[in-house]
């Protein structure tokens, strides 16, 4: 029983471990943005296709502070 109990924990902490292994991000800055169109210029290497869908999250600016 003991033995079950270790293997089940084992595979849930694997298939946890290997999702987000392969989620992969990618930088850029958006060029154009053209009613529901938006233009992006990727910085570097990205495995994206034409077509693939995707989720944008902006970054938030922080703010600097001077004396």
């Amino acid at each position: 029983m003991k033995k079950r109990v270790l293997a089940l924990l084992m595979a849930v902490s694997f298939m946890g471990v290997s999702g987000t292994a392969l989620a992969k991000t990618c930088k850029g800055t958006v060029k154009e943005m053209e009613g529901k169109t938006m233009v992006i210029e990727l910085k570097g290497k990205c495995k994206c296709k034409v077509g693939d869908t995707v989720k944008i999250k902006p970054m938030k600016k922080k703010a600097v502070e001077g004396c």
